[in-house]
């Protein structure tokens, strides 16, 4: 991974954009000389009442609009010119330019301001001004200070990075705040500050602007974002619930997985012998045993899966990192430590357990996933990667770790009209749309946003089955569907969030009390922990018991139980190819992304795509789009992982590819599909590790992807993700199906070309890029049971072949 390009404050314009980027960009690009170094795309949104694209003849239209673009220009001197010229044109615009000036007239009717960075750039993007108002109108007085995360131009002289932080902390200080934490970390162009504000530095915003705090007219700081870390609720205070299992024994062997979570408890009887805690914060000194809620789930998610079903443990202990404490005031509550830096805290965990830390080897050097059932509370944003999200970026490529990710909650209530209450079908595709219409505020929270992490929503269905639902609550989801619960894509320049949908639990709503002549209800989430529905999971135990459970849902869930199903692939990974007449499989640098890739490959929209078209009433040419947003790659099918079928060949690869280079692979073609006018799919993800650069600038360093598929020999159609969402994150996943009789020969293949090319940035001579490559041809078994043998044999003979060649020459 390159190092990021350092950014002068000094040199980056703001362009307020009056028309689109691509008019804006023509107009530039016609004008010799205005050379920029770097840029953040402003993001398109969807027109809205204060804010949408005017037409001269058709008034106002429904086009997607642009705020801002982040410029960072060669040039000082070109700075100044351009914003004087801006002026001059601003007060008159028939005003005569110097010859050869005249050509910035075009550009400068596509906006509305030129100006430098500036204060209220640092808070636009962060959420601060709403979450600061959200908090004055929550808790008035009775708070005195805030904490905000304030993130620093990086610099990568030394001197002038601790010059920075200086003058930051004594702005702070001089107001009143104080510094609690601190981070550099170089590999990502990190540089934060975390500080506590007092309540009068939010009036001044609030009232006066962002210009009226010191702390927001420094140059030194890039962003500033309110610092909420994230609190997790118990499911109950009286679990009563219990489960039996059978007494385990401990588990040997070096660990896997790592678990960043709360606490749990070691000795339930769903964990005992089977957690490797490591607690070098020491959180576990004030740990009271009624607050150990959120890590015991996700551990016991983990190590036995949902207790409803009753699953095989796993047989390698689990690796746990304690990174939350009990909530100061909240019983039973847990949140992240208060007093760190998220992407400071995750920094060091991660290298402890791969590197070591303090001159002591490291802890856990077999891990080969890492669980994050937890994010950072904070507006998801979407132009810009977070930096927490940079960091798992970072730290899967440097590390070559698989990151699963939660895409994040969100527990709002949920609005729909009184007129559909008296109809349950009504009344969920009513719950449908107004989920969909709040997508905008229902975003990934970071680090799902990370484009190396597998970022997981959850389902609406869990291992309890039917039972009575009482008549205060109701069940307002689709069996099956995504859950409401979940954030919602897209993720950073419209990548494929979240990835894929796995088994979240159900959640319940209150049945809401209707009032006279009123047009919509409110329908809040119900408590479930004790009867459920909900996964059921190991809990705390009251008066000494060690087989407590409770039921809970969430998106957390659903990362527990793809971690689950991830280190089943790395057992068959690891256990090599079943037949020595077989092609080995690929080397284990590549099981990580191998993982992921499968993970993906078993997963697709399936009966979502047509029940949201029609509850949503898209039918335009934005459809897919906009669907792709919310269903990622679509719902895991957990019986595809790792099983045959001899309707269905599955075909594996992993390289290093150069830029500019193509790999090509041949999937065989079997003879039962040839000439049948049968259902048949073709099925190919391809992940990669991208290296990522820069912090204003554009993200991704290098793009690896697969060229179209050849539809017309495939004898279908692509279907389910959008076709341009599906290259801009590092997961790229696409299907082909159909019933159009295939034409081929003995012996021909299905191509699959994998290509590199430069992104933000060049990839410099003699850098690769590591990619995983999964590629699978079925039909339904009662078209042919012989596909995978058909396959099989097609390799086994090219594999003999090239054995022959190599013996020749």
């Amino acid at each position: 991974m390159e190092t990021p390009d350092e950014v002068d404050p000094a040199l980056v314009v703001v362009f307020d954009l009056a028309g689109s980027i691509k008019d804006f960009r023509n107009a530039i690009d016609k004008i010799d000389g205005l050379e920029f170094l770097s840029e953040l795309l402003g993001d398109r949104s969807d027109p809205d009442d204060d804010f949408y694209m005017a037409e001269r003849e058709a008034g106002r239209t429904d086009k997607p609009v642009s705020h801002s673009l982040y410029l960072v220009m060669s040039n000082a001197k070109a700075i100044e010119e351009l914003l004087r010229l801006f002026t001059l044109w601003q007060e008159n615009p028939s005003a005569s330019f110097v010859h050869g000036l005249g050509k910035f007239k075009s550009a400068f009717q596509q906006l509305t301001a030129i100006r430098r960075w500036g204060p209220e750039d640092r808070i636009r993007e962060t959420g601060l001004r709403e979450q600061w108002q959200e908090t004055l109108d929550l808790v008035g007085q009775s708070v005195s200070t805030v904490m905000v995360e304030i993130e620093l131009w990086y610099r990568r002289d030394a001197v002038q990075r601790v010059s920075a932080q200086t003058h930051v902390e004594q702005t702070i200080t001089a107001s009143g705040g104080r510094v609690i934490d601190q981070s550099q970390i170089g590999d990502i162009g990190y540089h934060a500050v975390l500080a506590e504000l007092p309540i009068q530095q939010v009036h001044s915003v609030l009232n006066n602007g962002a210009e009226s705090i010191r702390l927001l007219t420094t140059d030194e700081v890039m962003f500033v974002s309110p610092f909420t870390p994230m609190s997790v609720a118990p499911p109950t205070l009286e679990p009563v619930a219990e489960v039996r299992l059978p007494p385990g024994d401990r588990v040997d062997g070096l660990p896997r997985i790592a678990l960043f979570d709360g606490l749990p408890f070691p000795n339930h009887d769903a964990l005992a012998g089977r957690l490797v805690v490591d607690d070098p914060d020491g959180v576990a000194e004030s740990y009271p045993l009624s607050s150990r809620n959120h890590g015991t789930a996700m551990a016991s998610l983990i190590v036995q899966g949902d207790l409803s079903i009753g699953g095989e443990p796993l047989d390698r202990p689990l690796y746990v990192r304690p990174i939350m404490r009990p909530h100061e005031f909240a019983a039973g509550y847990e949140q992240i430590l208060p007093n760190r830096l998220l992407t400071d805290l995750l920094h060091q965990a991660v290298k402890r357990i791969v590197e070591g830390e303090g001159g002591r080897a490291a802890v856990a050097p077999s891990v080969r996933i890492v669980n994050l059932s937890i994010g950072a509370q904070a507006r998801a944003l979407v132009r810009r990667m977070s930096p927490v999200g940079r960091l798992l970026d970072w730290l899967a490529h440097s590390y070559n770790l698989l990151f699963i990710v939660s895409a994040g909650n969100h527990s709002d209530p949920i609005i729909i009209p009184a007129a559909t209450l008296t109809d349950s079908d009504a009344a969920r595709s009513a719950a449908t749309r107004s989920v969909y219409d709040a997508a905008l505020l229902r975003g990934i929270l970071p680090p799902g946003d990370a484009l190396n992490a597998l970022t997981i929503g959850a389902t609406h269905e869990d291992g309890l089955g039917d039972i009575d639902v009482p008549d205060t609550v109701w069940d307002i989801t689709h069996p099956g569907a995504p859950a409401h619960y979940g954030a919602t894509g897209p993720g950073v320049d419209r990548s494929v969030k979240p990835d894929l949908h796995h088994t979240g639990g159900r959640a319940l709503y209150t049945r809401p009390i209707t009032t006279p002549g009123g047009e919509t209800v409110t329908i809040e989430p119900a408590h479930t922990a004790i009867a459920g529905p909900g996964l059921q999971v190991a809990a705390p135990g009251r008066a000494g018991a060690t087989n407590n459970t409770v039921f809970t849902v969430g998106t957390s869930n659903a990362t527990a139980l793809v971690t689950r199903e991830a280190s089943r692939l790395f057992d068959i990974l690891e256990a090599g190819a079943p037949d020595a007449q077989d092609a080995a499989l690929p080397d284990p640098q590549y099981h990580p992304l191998l993982v992921r890739a499968l993970l993906t490959h078993a997963s697709n929209w399936g009966d979502w795509e047509s029940r949201l078209r029609r509850e949503l009433g898209l039918s335009n040419q934005q459809a897919r789009r906009s669907l792709t947003a919310l269903l990622g790659y679509g719902r895991l099918d957990a019986s595809r992982l790792g099983t045959a079928a001899t309707n269905r060949a599955v075909l594996v690869g992993g390289g290093l590819i150069a830029r500019n280079q193509r790999h090509t692979y041949d999937l065989p073609l079997p003879p039962s599909l040839r000439a049948r006018a049968d259902w048949h799919r073709f099925t190919i993800t391809l992940a990669y590790m991208v290296p990522t650069v820069g912090q204003l600038t554009r993200y991704r360093g290098a793009k690896v992807y697969f060229a179209t598929p050849d539809t017309g020999l495939a004898g279908g159609d692509r279907t389910d993700a959008e076709h341009n969402a599906v290259r801009r994150g590092s997961l790229q996943h696409e299907i082909v199906q159909g019933t159009r009789t295939m034409v081929f020969g003995d012996g021909d293949a299905f191509p699959i070309h994998v290509e590199c090319m430069d992104d933000a940035q060049r990839l410099r001579a003699g850098k690769t890029v590591r990619y995983a490559l999964v590629v699978s041809v079925e039909t339904a078994e009662e078209t042919s049971t012989t596909i995978h043998d058909e396959v099989r044999a097609q390799l086994r003979q090219q594999i003999r072949e090239r054995a022959r060649g190599r013996v020749q020459s």
